[in-house]
C-alpha cells in the first residue's frame, strides 16, 4: 500500500469528521448573537434604559448596526476564502451580504437624522426585524457552504473509489479474496451518493429565502430542516471515511 495512497484515505478520515461538526452545524441554524455576543452593545443599552433620549437611543442603534456589519464582514470574507462554494452559490451569498449591509447604511443614515424618540424606537426595531442578520443571513451562509462542502467532498471519495477498485482487482487477478474489500468499498460509495443527495437540494431551497419569510415563520422550517438533513450528511460522510479505510484495511 503505497504512502500517498494510505495519506489520501487517511485525510478523508480526518476530514469528514471535521467538516461538518455538530456545533458547526448546529451554528449555522442558531447563530451567536454576533461579535462577543449582545455585550458589544451593553453600555450603549444600559444607557438607554436609565434614560431614554435621541442620543441614547441613537448610540445605542449605531452600535447595533456596527456589531452585524463586524458579522456581515466576517461573512463576506468566509465567502470569499471559500474553496467549496460553487461560483453560483458565492455570487449569491456576497450579494446577499452586501444587499444587507446597504440596507442596514440606509437605516443608519434614518437613525443619525431621527429627532423623535416615538420614530426612532421604532427605526432601532427594524434593525432586527427588516433585516434577520443573525437569524437568517449567517445561517444562510453557513448552511449553503456546508452544503456545498458535502458535494465537493463526492470528487474526493471518487479518487479513493478509482484506487481502492485499482487494488481490488489487482488482488483478485493474484488470487486473493476481495470480498470484504469490495463490500466495503460498495458501501462507501453508498454512504458519499446518500450524503450527496442529502446535500444538493439544500442550497436551492436557503438561497432564496427572504426576511418576509423568516418573519411569516415559513423560513424557519427550511433552516430547520437543512441543518437536519447536514447533519446526517454529516453522519454519512464518517460512514464513508470508516468503510474506505475498511477497505484498505482489508487489502493488506
Amino acid at each position: 500500500m503505497n504512502a500517498r495512497f494510505t495519506k489520501l484515505v487517511g485525510a478523508l478520515a480526518i476530514g469528514a469528521t471535521l467538516v461538518l461538526t455538530t456545533a458547526g452545524i448546529a451554528t449555522a441554524t442558531n447563530p451567536p448573537a454576533g461579535p462577543a455576543g449582545k455585550g458589544v452593545c451593553a453600555t450603549q443599552a444600559a444607557a438607554m434604559k436609565a434614560g431614554a433620549s435621541v442620543d441614547t437611543l441613537r448610540a445605542f442603534g449605531d452600535c447595533e448596526i456596527a456589531r452585524r456589519n463586524t458579522t456581515l464582514n466576517d461573512l463576506a470574507a468566509k465567502v470569499t476564502a471559500s474553496k467549496t462554494l460553487t461560483s453560483a452559490d458565492a455570487a449569491a451569498l456576497s450579494s446577499e451580504i452586501a444587499s444587507t449591509r446597504s440596507g442596514l447604511a440606509g437605516l443608519k443614515t434614518t437613525i443619525d437624522s431621527e429627532t423623535g424618540l416615538v420614530a426612532l424606537r421604532a427605526d432601532i426595531a427594524k434593525i432586527a426585524t427588516d433585516y434577520r442578520v443573525y437569524l437568517l443571513v449567517v445561517p444562510q451562509v453557513n448552511l449553503v457552504s456546508a452544503a456545498d462542502t458535502v458535494m465537493a467532498a463526492q470528487a474526493k471519495f471518487s479518487k479513493v473509489n478509482d484506487a481502492l477498485a485499482a487494488r481490488i482487482a489487482a488482488a483478485k487477478a493474484a488470487g486473493k479474496d476481495t470480498n470484504a474489500a469490495q463490500a466495503d468499498l460498495d458501501a462507501m460509495n453508498a454512504a458519499v451518493t446518500k450524503a450527496v443527495g442529502l446535500a444538493t437540494p439544500l442550497p436551492a431551497a436557503l438561497l432564496p429565502l427572504t426576511v418576509a419569510q423568516y418573519n411569516g415563520g415559513t423560513a424557519g422550517p427550511v433552516l430547520t430542516g437543512a441543518r437536519t438533513s447536514l447533519g446526517q450528511a454529516r453522519d454519512q460522510l464518517k460512514s464513508a471515511a470508516a468503510s474506505a479505510k475498511a477497505c484498505r484495511d482489508a487489502l493488506k
